[in-house]
């Protein structure tokens, strides 16, 4: 397996992902946005399409939501536009919770498959101790120099 660094620019760059603060539904769609843009711009679906390269239907399609558009669909849309279409993940946890969570997740099957033999065997330890343990191994994880988090 090649070895994959993370460089300073990949740092600065995860590093400014944003944690989604609440489930607002009144986010507007791509959809949304483009009939908005349109209109303000004063441009028929007609002339966007065409700027687009696809047909009137799909921009109509799209702007009412019912289809979900390609990203290079969306990217030429927003180019005819004048825009430009921006990607990036938001997260729903801060990156350092969701990795300790996946960590945490593979110790906890790990000593699932330990703690079944203990089980058999009469040595189960109790549910505070279970829970120092799950803590220890996930720390354990996280430490690790492996670079992939997997149960094996």
């Amino acid at each position: 397996m090649r070895k994959t660094f993370t460089t300073l620019l990949d740092d600065i760059a995860l590093s400014r992902l944003t944690v989604r603060t609440s489930r607002d539904t009144s986010k507007l769609t791509a959809g949304d946005w483009i009939r908005l843009l349109r209109n303000r711009l004063r441009m028929t679906q007609v002339e966007l399409a065409q700027r687009a390269y696809i047909t009137q239907p799909n921009l109509a399609a799209i702007e009412s939501g019912k289809v979900d558009p390609q990203v290079g669909t969306l990217r030429r849309i927003y180019e005819g536009l004048g825009c430009e279409l921006n990607l990036e993940p938001l997260l729903h946890k801060p990156l350092e919770e969701l990795t300790r969570d996946r960590a945490r997740a593979v110790a906890l099957k790990r000593l699932k498959q330990t703690m079944g033999t203990m089980a058999l065997e009469d040595q189960a330890p109790d549910e505070d101790t279970f829970k120092q343990l799950l803590e220890k191994r996930t720390d354990d994880i996280l430490r690790s120099p492996r670079k992939r988090l997997s149960a094996r």
